[in-house]
């Protein structure tokens, strides 16, 4: 590549970021063959001018498949460099199968004939593939190189497809204009948006000239009836073409980029109080991976006295054999006993059995507030940075107990933004990359609660089902996002947590020195367990209680849960108000 054509390679970035599905930038590397770092493509100036393309949009397609997945490169960097020339060459295939719907239809056909056969099904198994004695061509030089070295190094947000929090907040400052109605009337001099967005007269915009170039678009001509000129078509523009032209797949490409991004995740209800009836399919709760930064670090211990409150909660009944004395007699025992009397050996006198409360059964889904509302700096400390902590020492206290916890933040940006942040799952441990999860979650957008709660109730059902389940607030209990305030907030939210509740699940809410009024919170958390507390070290006090009150709404009676009639949660309710009124506190 001459220097001119080094210059214009950025013009790519486009292309790469609309295949990758996130922003990209491409830049030139004269020591290196091409590659990526998650961030940037950068390509190799000895390539020729037709590989180009063709080299960008397939590092852009091995992030947007899962081949630069952080813990397989962890793995091929154990390897030799042969390693991973191997695992690419059977990757190409696979990524060009997958994304054959996105890649330019030269670059697809490229890929598809160097690619090995039989084709991998996920990258795991080409990395498996990789490691074995099968014989696998070397890829080709236009298509590049991997860097695992480097790549294990990059944070999992850069090196997977899905968006990032910083992807999400852009996308949600976009707005979605309405289509206009089709109208043969229409001024034909009528110009499409995106042409006067990225061809302003008299400003110079090389990124617009570009785009407009790849697209065939731009301004028609003054005069309307000029024969061979551009013809207006709808909302584009297209220049003379010959008999073989073919529809382009490029157009596809730029707006995956350009046009907001469809809402993803599971849909849940909301209640609508003002119609008294439920708006369902309104919200869309998606769950990610907070970024698994190794700087962030958490080397304060955890209190250990919130094990000692927690160490009674969720006990049920066990039947122990063998007993000296107990409630009734172990038949085996018993048999055993009489056996060895005839026999004329010592019999065991162990023959009863007794039922104690030794069984744990408790299944904690710690939810944090991740929300900006929880930034506030109160009396010299940032109150999220408490409650942060609070909800990891929660984790690890419950984890040492034997119980089963779950521990998740969550914000929202409307009603198709809600995001509920992974840190760690049930089945999973509370080990060092899980407190980096935890430790660099940040405050960020609103708070839609009723539908974050629903999708806690559904992740304790499906994941973590026992017979005493709790469903942890940590926040300050302030419902708000855009369409989400006031009486209408409050009641999807106590709505929200009457439904876990009908279902079996127990509600408690922490809040750390709240800002938000207390009748606002007496609305919202009137029917669960809440209370306001100075500091985390008080909740070792409040905490045994929160939580067996809120089991308490749960049961039928003191051994076991089920699910709820609303009128038996009626009589719950109000058998255990005074108990309840008194605990919560609001200020």
């Amino acid at each position: 590549m001459r220097g001119r054509d080094i210059s214009s390679i950025t013009r790519f970035a486009v292309l790469a970021s609309a295949i990758a599905a996130r922003p990209l930038t491409v830049e030139a590397t004269r020591a290196e063959p091409t590659h990526t770092d998650g961030r940037t493509v950068f390509v190799a100036v000895g390539l020729d001018a037709g590989d180009v393309r063709d080299a960008v949009a397939v590092q852009a397609a091995l992030l947007a498949a899962g081949t630069l997945r952080k813990d397989l490169m962890m793995r091929l960097a154990r390897h030799r460099p042969a390693v991973a020339q191997r695992y690419l060459a059977l990757e190409l295939g696979r990524v060009a199968e997958q994304l054959d719907h996105v890649l330019p239809v030269r670059t697809a056909r490229r890929m598809k004939s160097v690619g090995l056969r039989p084709v991998s099904r996920s990258s795991d198994e080409s990395l498996d593939r990789a490691l074995g004695r099968e014989r696998i061509a070397s890829s080709p030089d236009w298509a590049g190189a991997l860097r695992p070295s480097r790549l294990r190094r990059v944070s999992e947000e850069d090196l997977r497809a899905s968006p990032t929090d910083h992807d999400l907040a852009r996308l949600g400052q976009l707005e979605e204009e309405d289509p206009q109605p089709d109208d043969d009337n229409t001024d034909e001099n009528d110009e499409s948006k995106i042409v006067n967005l990225l061809s302003a007269p008299g400003i110079p915009n090389p990124l617009g000239d570009a785009i407009q170039k790849l697209l065939g678009m731009g301004r028609s001509g003054q005069d309307k009836n000029q024969g061979s000129a551009e013809i207006p078509v709808g909302k584009q523009r297209f220049g003379p073409v010959g008999r073989n032209a073919k529809k382009g797949s490029l157009a596809r490409l730029v707006s995956a980029v350009l046009d907001p991004a469809p809402a993803v995740g599971t849909r849940y209800p909301e209640w609508d109080c003002h119609k008294g009836a439920y708006r369902f399919d309104w919200c869309a709760v998606a769950e990610y991976d907070p970024a698994d930064i190794e700087s962030a670090r958490d080397d304060a211990p955890a209190q250990p006295l919130l094990q000692r409150p927690l160490a009674r909660v969720g006990i049920e009944p066990q039947r122990h054999r063998r007993q000296s004395e107990g409630d009734s007699l172990d038949l085996s025992a018993l048999v055993d006993y009489e056996t060895d009397r005839r026999h004329g050996d010592h019999p065991d006198p162990f023959i009863y059995e007794s039922s104690r409360l030794t069984k744990r059964d408790l299944s904690v889904l710690v939810l944090l507030d991740c929300s900006g509302s929880t930034a506030e700096d109160s009396g010299g400390r940032v109150v999220f940075e408490e409650e942060r902590r609070l909800a990891g020492d929660l984790t690890v206290a419950l984890e040492r107990l034997g119980d089963r916890v779950g521990t998740y933040g969550f914000y929202s940006r409307g009603k198709d933004a809600v995001r509920f942040l992974r840190v760690k799952t049930f089945n999973a441990r509370y080990d060092t990359a899980a407190k980096r999860r935890l430790q660099s979650v940040q405050p960020s957008g609103f708070t839609r609660i009723g539908a974050a709660i629903r999708h806690a109730t559904h992740v304790l059902q499906s994941q973590a089902l026992a017979k005493n389940m709790v469903l942890l607030v940590i926040g300050d209990g302030l419902p708000y996002d855009d369409g989400y305030e006031d009486r209408y907030a409050r009641a999807d939210a106590r709505q929200a947590i009457k439904e876990a509740v009908l279902q079996g699940i127990g509600v408690a809410g922490i809040g750390i020195r709240s800002s938000t009024e207390p009748e606002v919170l007496e609305d919202v958390w009137s029917d669960a367990s809440f209370r306001v507390i100075g500091q985390s070290g008080d909740i070792q006090r409040h905490l045994r209680g929160l939580l067996l009150n809120a089991l308490s709404v749960t049961r039928s009676n003191g051994r076991r849960r089920e699910l709820l009639s609303e009128e038996h949660h009626g009589y719950l309710r109000s058998l255990h108000a005074a108990r309840r009124s008194a605990m919560n506190t609001y200020s």
